[in-house]
Formats: C-alpha cells, sequence, structure tokens
C-alpha cells in the first residue's frame, strides 16, 4: 500500500512537472483563427495605404505578426503561436485605432517561443533609438517579430530548423542599418552622381517544378525545385545592386477562388523567405498571390482529366520581377 502511494506521488510530481511544451502543444487551430487573420490583415492594409503620417512602426509589426501566424496555420501548429501573434497584431491595430501614435515598440516572447541571437535583439534596441529611427521602422518591426519566430522555431524543432529562420533576421538587421544610414547621409554634400542604368528583368517559374502537389512551403520543393532556386539564388548574387524583387504567385482553374487565392500566395512566400534564407540583399521584395485570376492559357473543358491538367501546367507559375544593376 505503502509502494502504490509511493508511485502515485512521483508520478504526480512528474505530471506537474512536464515541460512547456506539453501544456502549450494542445491549442490546434480552427477556421476561426484564419477568418480573424484574415479580417485583421484587411484592417493592417487599410491602414498601410492610407496618409504618409501612419505610424508606420506599428502597422508593419501588426502585418508581421499575421504573417507569423498564417504561415504556423497552413503548418497546422498545436502550440498556440498562432492564437498569440494573432492576438499580439489584434491588440496593436486596436491600439492604433484609438490613438495613431500608439506605442508599440514592446516585443511580446510567446510561451511556444525562447529567445534567440541576443546580438540582433540588441541591434533592433539600438537602432529603435537611432534619431531617423522613421526611415527604417518597418524593417526594425519585421526583424523584432522573425527573432520572435526564429525562437519558435527552436524551441520546436531546433536550431537546424531554425537557422534558416536567423539568416532572413540577419537580412532584416542589415537592411534596416543600411537605411538608417542613408537617412542620416541625406543632407551630406555629395559627388557628381554616376549614372548606371536600371536593369529590369522578367522570369516565370513553373511551380510544377518547384513544389509537390497542392504544397507550398520550401520543405515540400520537388527533388529538382531546390536545385533551380539555389542556382536562382546564385545568379542575385552576381548582381551589382537588386533594388526591387517581385513575386506574384499563380495557379490554374481546378479548385475553388479561395483555395487558389491561398496557395498562390503561400507558394510566391515561400520563395520570398527561401531567397531572404539563402543572403540575398533586396532593398525591397514582395510576394503576392492572384489565383487563377491571370491565366496564360484557356484549355478546352472536354479534355480528359490529364489532358486539362497538363494543358494547364503553364498557368501554375510564379512570375519574377528583378530590378537592379548588374556588375
Amino acid at each position: 500500500m505503502m509502494m502504490e502511494h509511493a508511485m502515485h506521488k512521483s508520478l504526480l510530481i512528474l505530471f506537474c512537472c512536464l515541460p512547456a511544451l506539453a501544456s502549450a502543444d494542445n491549442r490546434p487551430t480552427t477556421p476561426a483563427d484564419l477568418e480573424q487573420i484574415e479580417r485583421l490583415q484587411k484592417q493592417s492594409d487599410k491602414l498601410g495605404f492610407s496618409t504618409s503620417g501612419t505610424n508606420q512602426y506599428a502597422v508593419s509589426k501588426a502585418r508581421a505578426w499575421l504573417d507569423l501566424a498564417l504561415d504556423e496555420y497552413y503548418e497546422t501548429d498545436r502550440t498556440g503561436i498562432v492564437q498569440d501573434a494573432t492576438g499580439e497584431a489584434a491588440a496593436i491595430l486596436d491600439g492604433l485605432a484609438r490613438d495613431p501614435a500608439f506605442d508599440a515598440s514592446a516585443t511580446a516572447l510567446p510561451d511556444a517561443s525562447e529567445k534567440v541571437r541576443p546580438d540582433l535583439w540588441q541591434q533592433a534596441a539600438a537602432m529603435k533609438q537611432h534619431a531617423d529611427f522613421a526611415c527604417a521602422s518597418p524593417k526594425i518591426a519585421e526583424l523584432e517579430v522573425q527573432l520572435v519566430w526564429t525562437g519558435h522555431e527552436k524551441w520546436t524543432s531546433g536550431w537546424s530548423h531554425a537557422e534558416p529562420y536567423a539568416r532572413i533576421a540577419e537580412n532584416l538587421a542589415y537592411e534596416a542599418q543600411r537605411e538608417l544610414d542613408a537617412c542620416a547621409l541625406k543632407h551630406a554634400p555629395t559627388a557628381p552622381a554616376v549614372i548606371e542604368r536600371i536593369v529590369v528583368e522578367q522570369r516565370s517559374l513553373a511551380t510544377d517544378v518547384l513544389f509537390t502537389f497542392n504544397r507550398a512551403g520550401v520543405e515540400y520543393l520537388a527533388p529538382g525545385g531546390k536545385q533551380k532556386l539555389d542556382a536562382l539564388a546564385a545568379e542575385l548574387k552576381t548582381w551589382k545592386t537588386l533594388t526591387h524583387i517581385q513575386l506574384v504567385g499563380h495557379t490554374d482553374r481546378l479548385g475553388s477562388d479561395r483555395t487558389n487565392q491561398q496557395l498562390s500566395q503561400r507558394r510566391s512566400d515561400a520563395i520570398k523567405r527561401y531567397l531572404l534564407s539563402q543572403g540575398i540583399t533586396v532593398e525591397r521584395i514582395e510576394a503576392r498571390g492572384r489565383g487563377e485570376s491571370q491565366p496564360i492559357v484557356q484549355c478546352h473543358v472536354q479534355r480528359s482529366p490529364p489532358a486539362l491538367i497538363e494543358c494547364l501546367q503553364p498557368n501554375r507559375r510564379v512570375d519574377m520581377t528583378i530590378e537592379g544593376l548588374h556588375k
């Protein structure tokens, strides 16, 4: 009897002392979470396209939290990071509704994350004290949330999985510092400008080659997909300057409008993250999804299903516009 009591007590102590992962890994996402994320995205977009006096730091931080939440939602994360990130975005947007000068400088660290790369956290804090902070405030906001995201990946899967996320944070820190330096020098005397011709190139990436069927994350790259993106990253590194990269995802007409819109956005987002993780330095990079709205080819519905799928292949793509200076 005493032995049974001791075993019961030991099990009780063990249960009470389980690591945070056990208590956090019980918050599955629901369609209501996605609806809230999409509603908040529309709210942040409305603020982002309003007057030039918008609190860009706060709006950018809300958007970054929503990007984290949306990506982890589609990864069916159960740790609660989706709900926590959405809550952070909602708090910022509610604050901006009350006061356009709302202070969003505090960056929460959810339970399902841990603090990594203290050097980058320190750099972000220092940049927030810079006299020209407003020049780089969107990038600094993205950097802070990216560090939280990196900590989440480390918390869930270890550093080897989190390292690509840390590279994105490094790139954001670099870009933010460069923008601050540029603002500091904007009134300095300048030498006569050397005119260099900006080059704009168009590419089209076939998503059938890059991703496995109906998947979007980099972890779902098809056998030859990673090699193609590695080759693209290597080529971009040969450019003298990259000023703008735009990625626009497209799908064929098979499937619902909503599903196609989400898939096209997730694939362009995945390519954006992959390029940044490879150390591509670019002043501005955008990722958009257009679903099935901009087809290249039209195919007769009378075709057999396999023939129709093959015919529609050119529509399943990510169009890429590169702007910059060649070496």
